[in-house]
């Protein structure tokens, strides 16, 4: 049997409308490692997006550093880790080679999903994120134009070699199908074609994912993502923020999520002008330390709210006037526009300028560009 812990999108060197995280971040990744000496794991796992960007800043960079040090180093704890699709591949793979010396597993290309690595009785597979072009380069497929179709042939490529009397593990980044999202979550792809069917990872004994930062995003038994270690949007303000801890074997799998301490928390504030400045009201928070979105209503003839709110919620990062009720309408397009894709934002533009639809090989040179530009950002 093996004993894991599950953790990804770390996303070090994160701003939360502007406000600079490492403090938090280091407050609770110095929670996860006390976690780490708790539960005493066989290894680790990080399913992606150790950066928030592909050119972090020194500060992110030395950060990530002192935590893997210790995990690895001073903890002696096994590290399996791929590359997300916030982080910069060649900046991760650097010093790859001495990495695996010491029991530092990290993949950042898409020909080292095939190469799995053994640990004890268990095999696992590091599928780093990747976009539907290089698996059309790597098995020279020009019908690999989906994150379904790449990765079910990266898969099926996988299960030609598996010994399936081993325990096998597969690490990944993507967008399962059914995931639940949040705003905090960069879109991958084009259209609905991100979501990768569940169905293709069934010979599995484990799926650790990262990508969604809700631990809950699925409902599958062994396939699990494990979320974020701590909450990057206001919209995952409700979310528990944690890691998974997995012991398996071929017959019999337990897991329990691991809930790690926050240094502040989020709070959505819908309420009056005058009722935030209440004691009544502020003794539900702590209003020095924790951040704050608010939408408020009875701020007309206010000329400048914010200070006079600062001086109460230091960490004031949203402040909105509450809409009106006739404005719902314009409420439901604006969350409608936000969960469209570019393609399909491009599609309703085309069809309102000129009352036409977009013809397949239109589409198919859009989805061309859209790629590329995926291409340049995640390289």
């Amino acid at each position: 049997m093996v004993k894991f812990l599950h953790t990804a999108d770390w996303h070090i060197g994160r701003k939360l409308q502007g406000k600079d995280l490492l403090e938090d971040q280091q407050y609770v990744m110095n929670n996860l490692i006390s976690k780490i000496d708790e539960t005493k794991p066989d290894f680790l796992i990080i399913a992606g997006d150790l950066y928030d960007r592909s050119v972090p800043s020194k500060e992110a960079t030395i950060l990530l550093q002192k935590l893997l040090v210790k995990i690895n180093i001073e903890c002696n704890i096994p590290i399996f880790a791929i590359s997300g699709n916030h982080d910069s591949r060649e900046r991760l793979a650097i010093g790859e080679a001495w990495f695996s010396k010491h029991k530092f597993y990290l993949h950042t290309r898409l020909d080292q999903s095939f190469d799995k690595i053994t640990f004890e009785d268990t095999d696992i597979y590091l599928l780093p994120y990747f976009e539907p072009f290089e698996a059309r380069e790597y098995f020279e497929d020009d019908t690999l134009t989906t994150h379904n179709s790449a990765t079910k042939r990266v898969i099926d490529e996988i299960y030609k070699n598996i010994d399936m009397s081993k325990t096998n593990i597969l690490v990944a980044h993507t967008f399962v199908s059914g995931g639940l999202e949040t705003d905090s979550e960069r879109e991958i792809s084009v259209g609905t074609v991100e979501n990768v069917a569940v169905e293709i990872f069934e010979k599995f004994d484990y799926v650790a994912l990262g990508h969604l930062h809700n631990p809950n995003a699925i409902k599958e038994e062994r396939i699990k993502y494990s979320g974020s270690p701590m909450a990057y949007s206001f919209s995952e303000a409700t979310q528990t923020k944690g890691m998974r801890l997995v012991e398996l074997t071929k017959e019999i799998f337990t897991e329990e999520f691991i809930s790690l301490e926050q240094k502040r928390k989020l709070h959505n504030i819908s309420a009056t002008y005058e009722e935030v400045f209440t004691k009544v009201f502020q003794q539900n928070f702590d209003c020095k330390n924790d951040y704050f979105s608010m939408e408020l209503s009875g701020m007309e003839g206010v000329t400048d709210p914010l200070p006079r709110i600062k001086e109460y919620y230091p960490n004031t990062l949203i402040l909105k006037q509450k809409r009106n009720d006739n404005s719902d309408s314009e409420i439901k397009f604006d969350k409608e526009m936000l969960t469209k894709s570019p393609l399909e934002l491009i599609e309703g533009f085309y069809n309102e300028q000129t009352g036409s639809e977009l013809t397949v090989g239109q589409k198919r040179v859009l989805v061309n560009i859209i790629d590329k530009v995926n291409q340049d950002e995640t390289n």
